[in-house]
């Protein structure tokens, strides 16, 4: 039997050059690194971040903050914040997405229908009480307005009887207002928004007209 290479003085298995936990550079025979090896390998950290959580020298920082130079984490430009506004069109969030919640409704008829907001979910059960024949367009392609601007405009709700497309609005934010305005001059008297918390008095006085 030949004995461990790494001069431990134990047989090695037949085959082996060294025995099981042995490398040659170091024997596990309750020997430890010298002050002058734990030196070195102190040093091979040093400027280092680890999972151990040793701490990045200064001159390792400064590095890592110059690799970081030219890439932007602050606000989105207009021009990336309109894109992700159009291309969210139409799109049904998730459940309690946006700024207000997505309810899940059952009409009169049994279907289901996905409702943003308090208003919307009042509406939906006002017209259900009064037997008025309604449509939910919130996210429907075919309902919605092409704009002018190549927005695209989607109105919450259409009455059929009326043919009139209604939109329950509790304020309108500052960069939305120019879009209702170019809907209301580019579709005049297919869509009417309920502004504020009057919009059941707004819908009973416009279904009274009608």
């Amino acid at each position: 039997m030949a004995l461990c290479k790494c001069g431990c003085g134990i047989g090695a298995k037949e085959g082996n050059s060294f025995v099981k936990g042995h490398n040659g550079k170091f024997s596990f025979r309750g020997e430890t690194h010298s002050l002058e090896s734990r030196k070195k390998m102190r040093r091979t950290h040093i400027g280092n971040q680890s999972a151990l959580g040793h701490l990045a020298s200064t001159e390792a920082r400064e590095r890592m903050s110059l690799s970081h130079l030219g890439k932007s984490n602050g606000p989105h430009s207009e021009e990336t914040i309109s894109k992700i506004r159009e291309s969210n069109l139409g799109h049904l969030p998730s459940v309690g997405a946006g700024y207000t919640k997505w309810y899940s409704y059952e009409r009169r008829d049994s279907r289901v229908v996905k409702l943003q907001g308090t208003y919307e979910l009042a509406i939906a059960k006002y017209l259900d009480e009064i037997d008025e024949e309604w449509e939910c367009t919130n996210t429907s392609r075919e309902h919605s307005f092409l704009l002018s601007t190549g927005q695209r405009y989607y109105p919450d709700f259409y009455l059929k009887r009326l043919d009139l497309y209604i939109d329950p609005k509790g304020w309108i934010q500052p960069q939305d207002e120019e879009k209702y305005e170019r809907v209301e001059k580019e579709y005049p008297g297919y869509c009417r928004i309920l502004l504020g918390d009057t919009y059941l008095e707004q819908l009973k006085e416009i279904l009274s007209y009608g």
